[in-house]
């Protein structure tokens, strides 16, 4: 039941004076005279701060220049200088699902973007020189489309995951006070909001009360130049968002939650890179295995069952609790309609042990549907499924705790499996009935073994982390089944990677947005209760060591207890780190109205 009826259509309190031309939104919030603890406004105006486009889809377009500016040359190119770089094959793997995952949509881009322009560290001009606001910005010009994916890109690197997480054991009454104290302060942030279907990022701008309930007024940038709200209850701590309703063609009856599917991601965690790399590079290292399940179908809706020590959870249910160092985030790039075609999961190896990860869909769609699924383990190589789900049998990655991967699929799947190991990139087409086990490294070599369908070995390949010529190697590796109980044995062919361009221009500008990324962390460092990440396991400097993803801490943050509502969601929060902001979690406090006031005094 959504919390709020009369939130259900957000014509039924359009106020006048609302943000651009449409009937369909809010007005912008007027604190004048009231105290600051029930109305905190910073004043973003979605008809000037926020796009004149709305949220699409469709691959992203990120590469080599993108990556270097995220993580740093070394950490991502094999060879090459100046303006060539040759991929690591982990690095190019981990960037083509990234694109991959955009189909969905970029919402998560375009909150991030518009909120670095409000707060003074970009300037629409830095786009178009003939821009006055970011309103005025144009998709189809490709300094805002790619810093829009460079941004979105983000979401999938520690600091973030870090900052976002902290938040998954808080009540939604005490997220919208961090936030109003936030917006005092000058902070920025995004919003994370998620319903059984997926999940989309908006950008909050205010936080008021509105009788027994806490609007969280949102710039979304599915309704452009509109003032959403979401509405918390904070005797029951559910929030309800009915703003799907101002779209005639994607109507819905409204997206609500509890603890867990409501989230902040300061925007100070977006701003320190270089970032440690999620991608395992040939030095192995780190603690945390990362899995992405994505889909180049933008109406694919697909989650993950999750087994561990003999327990499955299904992650398409966001009521389920996850043990704890087990974190999960769907789609945050979604359309209107909310459809759930990507998801991350980070797992605690320290914490957890052998788990199995198997594909699974949501809704009654039984037509075939392209999936890609890889996890990246401290111990192996970056591995990689592209399949299609016919909707048949089982797509199951099985991990043992030492990183060894079991990869079984039915056998009238479709599949191939990329391997990255090192200089690397082995493509292996998987016939019918035939299953692949990776091997940790072993002095930089990764075993790869096929297995029949009554898992009898029948053919393996070493796979090295250097290549004969030193380059960067693409293989084709086709398995040929062997004669009277023989292994088998792979046709192979080799091609040396070209190097892709770097550009300069680009690659410039993206290190000015880290600049401005550093003046934004210095000025907006607010000192509240946010945890926010300052990154102390991120290391300065560009190519450290870049697998220090760990995240180190994962303490104590579960200690919040989660109260009544079972939902709370799952996404585990003990790895989370973020130490000072996590004992704020069991405030509990639901009986209380005035949350927002009671966090300002």
């Amino acid at each position: 039941m959504v919390v709020a009826p009369t939130e259900q259509s957000v014509l039924a309190d359009s106020k006048e004076g609302s943000a651009g031309e449409s009937s369909n939104s809010y007005g912008l919030p007027d604190c004048t005279g009231q105290d600051s603890g029930s109305c905190s406004y910073a004043g973003f105006n979605p008809a000037v701060d926020g796009f004149s486009f709305e949220n699409w889809g469709g691959a992203g377009n990120l590469g080599a220049t993108d990556l270097i500016a995220m993580f740093g040359r070394n950490k991502v190119c094999a060879s090459g200088s100046g303006n060539e770089c040759v991929l690591y094959p982990a690095a190019q793997q981990w960037v083509d699902q990234v694109n991959e995952s955009m189909s969905g949509g970029h919402c998560e881009g375009m909150a991030v973007t518009s909120e670095l322009i409000h707060g003074g560290y970009l300037a629409p001009s830095d786009f178009d020189p003939a821009a006055k606001t970011t309103f005025d910005l144009a998709q189809d010009n490709p300094v805002v489309s790619g810093t829009i994916e460079y941004w979105f890109a983000t979401q999938n690197v520690e600091p973030v995951q870090r900052a976002y997480q902290a938040f998954h054991k808080k009540e939604p009454s005490q997220i919208a006070a961090e936030l109003a104290l936030g917006l005092k302060s000058g902070a920025g942030y995004t919003m994370g909001i998620y319903a059984p279907d997926g999940g989309h990022a908006l950008t909050p701008i205010a936080v008021t009360n509105e009788g027994d309930l806490i609007a969280i007024h949102v710039y979304d940038n599915n309704y452009p130049g509109t003032v959403q709200r979401i509405m918390i209850d904070p005797r029951s701590e559910r929030w309800s968002y009915g703003a799907g309703s101002t779209n005639p063609q994607a109507p819905t009856n409204g997206w609500e939650g509890g603890i867990g599917t409501i989230e902040l991601t300061p925007m100070e965690s977006r701003l320190q890179t270089p970032f440690p790399a999620p991608f395992t590079d040939k030095k192995g290292g780190g603690k945390t295995s990362q899995l992405m399940l994505t889909s180049p179908d933008p109406d694919a809706r697909l989650g993950v069952l999750l087994t561990i020590d003999g327990k499955v959870y299904d992650t398409r249910d966001s009521s389920v609790v996850l043990p704890a160092g087990v974190n999960i985030r769907s789609t945050v790039g979604s359309s209107p309609v909310l459809l759930g075609n990507w998801m991350s999961m980070t797992i605690d190896r320290d914490q957890v042990g052998p788990f199995a990860a198997e594909i699974a869909r949501q809704g009654d769609e039984t037509a075939p549907i392209p999936v890609t699924m890889s996890i990246d383990d401290p111990t192996s190589p970056r591995v990689t499924l592209r399949a299609i789900d016919d909707d048949q049998g089982a797509i199951v990655f099985d991990v043992a705790r030492d990183g060894a991967l079991d990869l079984k699929r039915a056998a009238a799947t479709s599949a191939a499996v990329n391997v990255a190991n090192g200089l690397n990139s082995a493509n292996f087409p998987l016939p019918d009935g035939v299953n692949m086990r990776v091997l940790p490294f072993e002095n930089g070599v990764a075993e790869i073994g096929f297995f029949d369908e009554d898992d009898r070995l029948i053919g393996e390949f070493p796979l090295s982390d250097e290549s004969e010529s030193g380059a960067v190697t693409e293989i084709q590796a086709e398995f040929q089944l062997g004669e009277d109980g023989e292994l088998g044995y792979f046709e192979v062919t080799e091609e040396e990677v070209a190097p892709e361009e770097v550009d300069e221009g680009e690659l410039s500008w993206l290190k000015e947005l880290n600049e401005a990324g550093e003046a934004y962390e210095g000025n907006n460092n607010s000192g509240d209760d946010n945890g926010d990440d300052n990154g102390s396991d991120t290391g300065g400097s560009d190519d450290s060591a870049d697998d220090n993803t760990g995240g180190s801490d994962d303490s104590a943050d579960d200690n919040t207890g989660g109260s009544d509502d079972s939902a709370d969601d799952n996404t585990g929060g003990s790895d989370t780190g973020s130490s000072d902001d996590s004992a704020d979690d069991n405030t509990g406090g639901s009986d209380e109205t005035d949350k927002v006031a009671e966090v300002e005094e």
